[in-house]
């Protein structure tokens, strides 16, 4: 989703990726790929996601793996960040529960501003959500709400936001990796805009 959403892939592209030779670029990437097997059940780790985008790094993509914080508002505002730079942050969310991670992508974000002298807060992470189904109405199928109109997390303990699915009813989580891919200023001449 990420490739497809900078324009370095096409959806078709994505969707016949066992066509390509393996001495082209989709061909290798899809064999990183299928390198995880048919079922990913130990999970993928951001290093691992990293190193599978870096297949299109001579194309002028760059990935970069943000720290997880200490401070949970700090991974928050570098995620939004990212999204201001025009870069697509991917997140790990862990449910409480026991239920695994899963990686959504970032497409925006929304706050809460009192006024002209506060301090904007962002409570929602806007995200698109590979396994659910395409939005219809917005431009995103999943929500991590992350904090309050007041800058409190949404849920105390380990599991501070919440998902909101869209079948699901809202469930405590956190954000425990993240990985930002974007385009050097090279290539967004290429592909984006």
């Amino acid at each position: 989703m990420t490739l497809i959403a900078l324009g370095v892939m096409s959806r078709d592209q994505a969707q016949s990726l066992g066509s390509f030779d393996g001495r082209t670029r989709l061909g290798r990437f899809a064999e990183k790929l299928m390198g995880f097997g048919p079922l990913v059940s130990d999970g993928t780790y951001d290093y691992e996601v990293s190193r599978l985008v870096d297949v299109f790094k001579h194309t002028g993509v760059e990935t970069e793996v943000l720290d997880v914080a200490p401070r949970r508002k700090t991974t928050v505002r570098n995620i939004a960040d990212a999204v201001d730079n025009r870069k697509v942050p991917i997140v790990s969310v862990e449910w409480d529960g026991g239920q695994g991670g899963h990686w959504l992508l970032v497409i925006g974000y929304q706050g809460y501003q009192a006024d002209d002298d506060d301090e904007f807060q962002i409570t929602h992470l806007l995200c698109l959500d590979p396994t659910g189904e395409a939005p219809r109405v917005s431009l995103w199928n999943a929500v991590i709400e992350v904090f309050t109109e007041a800058g409190d997390a949404v849920n105390e303990g380990r599991y501070y936001c919440r998902h909101w699915g869209p079948n699901d009813p809202p469930t405590a989580c956190r954000i425990d990796q993240s990985v930002v891919v974007g385009l050097d200023k090279k290539a967004e001449s290429n592909y984006f805009y």
